[in-house]
């Protein structure tokens, strides 16, 4: 970029991107690679919140301290619509950053199922399949004319923003529904700077997933998995946790035929923190759901669960927020319910409704009505 202001000298800039899709060995391996570079400028903005028509926001208030005064670190994802009464607006200025940014993501599948009519070991591994993932986006601070072009290593006192993830699913049965185990490890790492100081979570996760089919009427399946997510807060102690746990979630499905079923449901949840005041949760819920769907455009499906929290902690805190997912500690009661109807070709209606009631608060009722219509 060449200004025509003498002052100030030439600005060079990439922007680049590479791809590569290959299958090897009569497509038993898969591989896809990309990578991005880009150079710009971003504003360094503060925001603050404003409020909404309830449902049309993103964000909740939560006077944690009592003051009455709404301050940036109260605000909270709100879990359910009714909450939803505030969005994060920008506020203008005019100081600008010159970044550069990489992102690299690769994804490699190994697909054996070729080998379904063999025998011995190939067909053994016939049965399964597997897929990993990795991306990586990376944003930082461009102080001189060189470009750092390496996604993975760099110095972190530069780094304006961080996005990665790792994730592989092993399969077994995949798609079959007999005896069908699905293991998948996750991680993954973000860290922002904002305005009240930089803010970095990491998650990861180990996840079992089992289904069989029983007389084609009956599905019998069971969801596992570990938890570990961890917030470190630059400027705001009370933001700060580690918590670990797990979750357990049998399921039982009832199929009247391929566009009708009832299920019932019970999941166990633990999860601890492991740092500050080292609040606990131990969650039980029961609950039970059904869908359908008609030839005639029509469907319809709902669920209705109960809760039993048994909360240790302060529950008006950052850290019981995220455990309790909006929750109130003790017994909760939720339920919704989505109508969707396609009244032509080119028009169709929604009605969602979603209700919940706890032992502190009284029954609220959310819904909407949603007019679609394609050009």
């Amino acid at each position: 970029l060449k200004y025509e202001d003498p002052a100030r000298g030439s600005e060079p800039s990439l922007n680049s991107r590479l791809l590569y899709n290959d299958r090897y060995f009569n497509q038993l391996i898969q591989v896809t690679t990309a990578y991005e570079t880009t150079s710009g400028r971003i504003a360094q903005q503060e925001f603050t919140y404003l409020q909404v028509e309830p449902g049309q926001g993103i964000y909740m208030w939560n006077d944690y301290n009592g003051n009455g005064i709404q301050e940036l670190e109260e605000f909270e994802i709100a879990q359910f619509p009714d909450q939803a009464k505030y969005v994060r607006v920008f506020l203008p200025n005019q100081i600008f950053i010159k970044t550069h940014q990489n992102k690299f993501s690769q994804s490699v599948t190994l697909n054996p199922n070729q080998w379904q009519n063999e025998t011995g070991f190939r067909k053994l591994l016939s049965y399964f399949y597997n897929q990993t993932s990795f991306i990586i986006d990376r944003k930082i601070i461009r102080k001189s004319d060189n470009f750092d072009l390496n996604p993975f290593f760099g110095n972190d006192d530069d780094l304006l923003g961080l996005n990665s993830s790792f994730r592989n699913s092993l399969f077994y049965n995949r798609g079959k529904q007999d005896h069908s185990v699905t293991y998948t490890f996750l991680t993954n790492r973000s860290k922002n700077l904002l305005s009240v100081g930089s803010q970095e979570n990491t998650n990861s996760s180990h996840q079992i997933q089992y289904a069989h089919l029983v007389q084609k009427i009956w599905l019998f399946g069971f969801n596992g998995k570990t938890i570990q997510s961890n917030t470190y807060s630059e400027n705001y102690a009370s933001r700060n946790f580690e918590l670990k746990g797990y979750q357990l979630a049998p399921k039982v499905s009832y199929l009247f035929s391929k566009n009708a079923s009832w299920d019932v449901f019970y999941e166990y949840q633990l999860k601890e923190n492991k740092i500050s005041d080292f609040e606990t949760l131990n969650q039980q819920r029961i609950g039970t759901s059904f869908s359908y769907a008609s030839d005639k455009r029509f469907t319809i499906n709902g669920e209705l669960s109960y809760y039993q929290n048994k909360f240790t902690g302060n529950e008006l805190s950052p850290v019981a927020y995220q455990m309790l997912e909006g929750l109130q500690a003790g017994e909760n009661l939720t339920w919704r319910l989505l109508l969707q109807k396609n009244l032509t070709q080119y028009l169709d209606v929604n009605l969602n409704y979603q209700g919940r009631k706890s032992e502190t608060s009284q029954t609220i009722h959310t819904g909407n009505i949603q007019l679609r219509a394609y050009f």
